[in-house]
């Protein structure tokens, strides 16, 4: 009599990479590691405001548990974009050094399957770390500051910038057959995103005309610690127009480079300062990244035939051009560009996010 055989519930390769990074005491020694960490980091912060307070300056609770966020947030994302290009810059190149790969080739998995069981599973173990996080990040909202909504806000920036800087690796890791290759091109192009545009913004203002001028928000859209800074960022009261904004009431204005991250622009209505955050458009940015960068590995993991048009391009170019209209419809929800004369105020009142 014949049998039938029983589709698996879960992607095969998903389980597989999920079942070999979790063997050992390595993982949890990591897991260990890293909270640790972030626990010494908030001391340290803490420390530092109880310093500032004996030293004469207004520490208020609020204050501690702003810059308490702020740096267990800053913390972290450096940490996933550091980390999420080498877990997976060796997803397919290990895959061509173990000759293992034309056996991967032959199962009935589709390369968007392979591609998306290999991401998930190197980074379920980055994943793991953000979500054992919270428990830390929560212990914030004791302090006050921070509201529950500025934490939901941090986890899905976390989330989504893991997913697409690991992206980039798995993208490099099809385009390379060396993992080693692989990896210095992934981190390339993160210094390429992240450390350029934070260079070119840093010497801005002395090569702008007139000098002294505020880089523009959109040369940091896609960097990770503008994100950060601007969802930490609670608007001051203060009485100018439309400017590009580092809060003076932030407990972090003492440290020099924190004031090259753009945030957003602050714009002066009838009812008061209403900040518009630069980290929309990175979400945006980072979710039209993944999908394109996703696309791009399917075609370029395959031995030949590369751009021979498939049935999976059609759900990835329904995907990518929803997040494009997307953007488009809401672009005046994330397109922060200052109007182009500084003193001037808006007549109606930009309604709050």
């Amino acid at each position: 009599m014949a049998t039938s055989i029983r589709r698996p519930l879960l992607n095969p390769i998903l389980v597989r990479e999920a079942r070999t990074r979790m063997r050992g005491f390595r993982p949890y020694l990591i897991l260990t590691i890293f909270l640790l960490l972030l626990i010494m980091t908030a001391l340290g912060i803490y420390q530092y405001m109880i310093l500032q307070a004996r030293n004469g300056t207004v520490v208020l609770s609020s204050h501690i548990g702003q810059a308490l966020f702020r740096g267990l947030a800053f913390t972290e994302m450096l940490f996933i974009v550091l980390v999420a290009p080498i877990l997976t810059s060796g997803a397919i190149s290990s895959e061509r050094e173990r000759l293992t790969y034309d056996m991967l080739l032959a199962t009935p998995l589709q390369p968007g399957q392979m591609l998306s069981g290999k991401l998930v599973g190197a980074l379920s173990y980055l994943l793991l770390l953000i979500v054992a996080s919270i428990p830390v990040f929560s212990t914030v909202l004791m302090f006050g500051g921070v509201d529950l909504r500025t934490l939901v806000w941090i986890i899905v920036l976390l989330s989504s910038a893991a997913l697409f800087f690991g992206t980039i690796g798995l993208c490099c890791s099809a385009l390379f057959k060396r993992t080693a290759s692989a990896t210095i091109a992934s981190y390339a192009v993160v210094v390429l995103l992240c450390g350029v545009p934070l260079l070119i913004a840093t010497i801005w203002p002395q090569f702008s005309n007139p000098m002294g001028q505020s880089p523009p928000p959109w040369l940091l859209y896609l960097n990770p610690l503008s994100a950060i800074v601007a969802v930490t960022t609670v608007v001051p009261i203060i009485n100018q127009p439309d400017i590009p904004f580092f809060s003076v009431s932030d407990p972090f204005m003492v440290v020099p480079f924190l004031s090259q991250f753009s945030v957003g622009v602050v714009r002066h209505t009838n009812t008061g300062p209403v900040l518009m955050p630069v980290y929309r458009a990175t979400l945006l940015g980072y979710w039209l990244g993944t999908f394109m960068l996703l696309w791009l590995s399917s075609h370029l993991a395959l031995p030949a035939r590369r751009w021979r048009p498939r049935w999976s391009d059609l759900g990835f170019v329904a995907v990518v051009g929803a997040i494009a209209l997307l953007m488009w419809v809401r672009i005046e929800w994330w397109w922060i560009i200052p109007p182009p004369d500084l003193w001037l105020v808006p007549d109606q009142p930009v309604p709050l996010p």
